[in-house]
C-alpha cells in the first residue's frame, strides 16, 4: 500500500493510493482514507477528543452515551487519559467485541435490554438525572460531531492536492457522512476547492432510514419501524430505524447529486477479506460497505473517476454466524 503523503499533519490519518485495490477490482485512482490508523482504530477518536474538552471546561466529572462499541471504546480511551468517569450504556443483545476494552478503561458498563435507539433516549434521561455529559449523537453537544469529522474533509484535499470526484461513507446516524460534506462545503465556500465530491452512502441491507428515503425518492427522512430492521453482530454499527442524523446525510446526498446504498452481510466479510489481501489493512466489516457501495457506484458511471472511501479499522477475526 502507498501513502499519497510520507508526513501526516498531527493527528491525521492516512491517505493511502490503493494500487493493488485498483489492479484488483479494474479500478483506477482509488483511495483509502484509513480511519484506523486512529488511536482506537475508529473515526470516533475525533470528535472524541472534542467531547473530552468540553466536559472539562463545563466541570463535569462522567460522560455518558449509548454506543454499540466502537464510540465507548473511544470515548472510554479519551475519558480514563481525561480523569473522567463514562457510563456506557449497550444493548445487551449486541455482540460488540469491545465492551471488554471499555471496562479496561474504567467505564461502568450498563447491559440494557432495547435498541440502540432506545438506549439513546434511556441516556439522555440518566444525563439529565444525574448532571453527567451526553455525548450520544443527537444530544445538545453534537454540534461538535460535525465539526470533528470536517477534519476529514481537509485533510484529504491537503494529502490529495484537490477533492476527489467521488467519496465512499459507511452510514448509521449518518453523523460522519455529515461532517464530512460540512467540511466540504465550507472548503469550497473558502475557495480552496472548486467542487463538492459526490457523496456514496453505503449501509446496511438490514435497514438504514436515510438509504431508504433516498431509494424511495423522499427529500424528507423517513424513519423505519423498529420491526422493519434486522439486526446482526456485522450490521450493528449501520443499522438504524431512526438515524439522528439521517436528514443531514440526505440532504448532503441531494446536494451532490449522490447515491445511497444497500450492502448485505455477505458483501462486507467479502469486501473485508478484498481489502485486507490486496491492501493489508484488516478493516471493520461495517466500514468495508464503503467499498462495496463504490464499486457498485462505479460500474455504473464508469471506473475512471477518482474515488476516496472511509474506512475504519478492525483487529479482529470476523466470520459469519
Amino acid at each position: 500500500m502507498e501513502e499519497v503523503s510520507e508526513e501526516e499533519p498531527p493527528g491525521s490519518t492516512p491517505l493511502i493510493r490503493a494500487r493493488n485495490l485498483e489492479k484488483s477490482l479494474r479500478l483506477k485512482k482509488f483511495f483509502i482514507k484509513f480511519e484506523g490508523a486512529s488511536q482506537t482504530g475508529t473515526q470516533k477518536d475525533r470528535i472524541s477528543k472534542l467531547h473530552m474538552m468540553r466536559a472539562i471546561e463545563k466541570g463535569y466529572d462522567t460522560v455518558c452515551l449509548a454506543t454499540c462499541g466502537n464510540y465507548g471504546a473511544s470515548i472510554s480511551y479519551y475519558a480514563r487519559e481525561s480523569g473522567l468517569r463514562t457510563v456506557a450504556a449497550v444493548p445487551s443483545f449486541y455482540s460488540n467485541g469491545r465492551t471488554g476494552e471499555m471496562v479496561q478503561n474504567g467505564a461502568d458498563i450498563l447491559s440494557v435490554p432495547m435498541k440502540y435507539e432506545e438506549a439513546v433516549d434511556y441516556v439522555r434521561d440518566l444525563a439529565n438525572d444525574n448532571a453527567w455529559y451526553n455525548c450520544t449523537p443527537g444530544s445538545p453537544n453534537s454540534d461538535l460531531d460535525i465539526y470533528g469529522y470536517e477534519k476529514i474533509a481537509q485533510e484529504i484535499v491537503e494529502q490529495l492536492g484537490h477533492a476527489p470526484k467521488l467519496i465512499s461513507v459507511p452510514v448509521g446516524n449518518g453523523t460522519t457522512l455529515s461532517g464530512i460534506y460540512s467540511g466540504f462545503r465550507r472548503l469550497k465556500s473558502g475557495g480552496l476547492i472548486d467542487t463538492i465530491p459526490r457523496f456514496i452512502a453505503a449501509s446496511t441491507a438490514g435497514g438504514n432510514p436515510v438509504i431508504h428515503s433516498w431509494k424511495l425518492g423522499l427529500r424528507k427522512l423517513v424513519n423505519l419501524h423498529p420491526s422493519a430492521i434486522s439486526e446482526t453482530h456485522l450490521n450493528e454499527p449501520l443499522v438504524s430505524y431512526k438515524a439522528l442524523d439521517g436528514q443531514k446525510a440526505l440532504d448532503s446526498l441531494y446536494s451532490t447529486r449522490g447515491f445511497g446504498e444497500y450492502v448485505t452481510d455477505d458483501e462486507m466479510l467479502s469486501y473485508t477479506s478484498i481489502i485486507e489481501k490486496t491492501e493489508g489493512i484488516k478493516s471493520l466489516p461495517a466500514s468495508s460497505s464503503a467499498l462495496a457501495a463504490a464499486t457498485r457506484v462505479l460500474s455504473r458511471l464508469g471506473s475512471n473517476q477518482e474515488c476516496v472511501i472511509v474506512i475504519t479499522g478492525s483487529g479482529m477475526v470476523w466470520t459469519t454466524q
